[in-house]
Formats: C-alpha cells, sequence, structure tokens
C-alpha cells in the first residue's frame, strides 16, 4: 500500500506543469452596449472611450487639489462631490436631463463650479429659476464653507443635449 502510494506521488511529481492562458486584451470599462432599438440616449461626454479621457474631456479633469493651499484629503472631496449631486438631485428633481448623471463638479482653487444641463418646463417662470439658482448656490456655499458656482444650462428637451442614439 505504501509503495502504491508513493508511486502514485512521484507520478504526480512528474505531470507539474505551469498553466499559463492567453491574456484577454479587452477593455470593458467605459463603454456602453447598443440596444436592439436605438432608444438609449448617449451624450457627448457618454460616448468618448476610456482612453481618449486625457485627450478629448481634458477640461473636465483640469483641477487644483495637487497644489499646497487647495490640497483637501480624498474622503472629504468625494463626500462633498455626494452631498452636491444628491443636492442638484433633489432641488431640480423634474429638471434634471440624462436622470443626473451628466452633473460636472469642477474644483478651481477654493471654487467649487457644478455645471450641467437641466430641461426647461413650461411651469418655471424666470424669477423662480434665479431664486432657485441663488437659494442652492448660498445654501451649498454655506454647507460645504466654500464659494459654489452653478452653472446650469436650460435645454428644451432631453433630445437636444443627444450626441448618438445606441
Amino acid at each position: 500500500m505504501l509503495r502504491s502510494l508513493q508511486h502514485v506521488e512521484s507520478h504526480i511529481n512528474q505531470c507539474r506543469r505551469i498553466s499559463t492562458t492567453s491574456t484577454l486584451l479587452k477593455n470593458r470599462a467605459g463603454k456602453t452596449k447598443s440596444t436592439s432599438n436605438r432608444t438609449q440616449l448617449l451624450t457627448y461626454e457618454m460616448a468618448q472611450k476610456p482612453h481618449h479621457i486625457g485627450v478629448r474631456k481634458s477640461w473636465l479633469t483640469w483641477h487644483s487639489q495637487n497644489l499646497e493651499e487647495f490640497r483637501q484629503s480624498q474622503p472629504l472631496v468625494v463626500a462633498q462631490d455626494e452631498v452636491v449631486r444628491r443636492f442638484i438631485r433633489g432641488f431640480f428633481p423634474q429638471n434634471l436631463v440624462v436622470s443626473g448623471n451628466e452633473i460636472v463638479i469642477k474644483r478651481r482653487g477654493n471654487v467649487l463650479i457644478v455645471a450641467g444641463f437641466l430641461q426647461y418646463s413650461r411651469r418655471l417662470d424666470i424669477r423662480r429659476i434665479y431664486w432657485m439658482f441663488g437659494f442652492a448656490e448660498e445654501f451649498l456655499s454655506i454647507l460645504l464653507k466654500q464659494p459654489v458656482k452653478l452653472e446650469l444650462s436650460f435645454v428644451e428637451s432631453e433630445e437636444t443635449v443627444a450626441y448618438n442614439y445606441i
């Protein structure tokens, strides 16, 4: 019995080899799947491939967090961004375009700039829009303890923001 076990063990040791597989060089991040009837809206930023972020979308990546006077910790920045996104989604619920995914938060020095698109509705008059913008800027400035500017543009419908349908 012992001899047969040693024979099996020596056979296993002789058959051991390094198993290798070919690498899958597929970049799946940031790519959207097409639908059968081309109903999914795609904006310009969403249509860009991930390897073009530093080239075609570089204006979205400029920030001043690496400068000594404006350095903040990463968890604080992520929490502030989430607070701003949730506030904008909650304060302008009927006016968001593309479910609020196109809200861009830029940091320039000490100023936080929120840019994006809102859908124009016939119920909003110009006085109410200005009041909402002023209230949102002032509330976020007090909450985050830094100046906040809103650069939100109004569009007629989501179709005007659409770059392509997939």
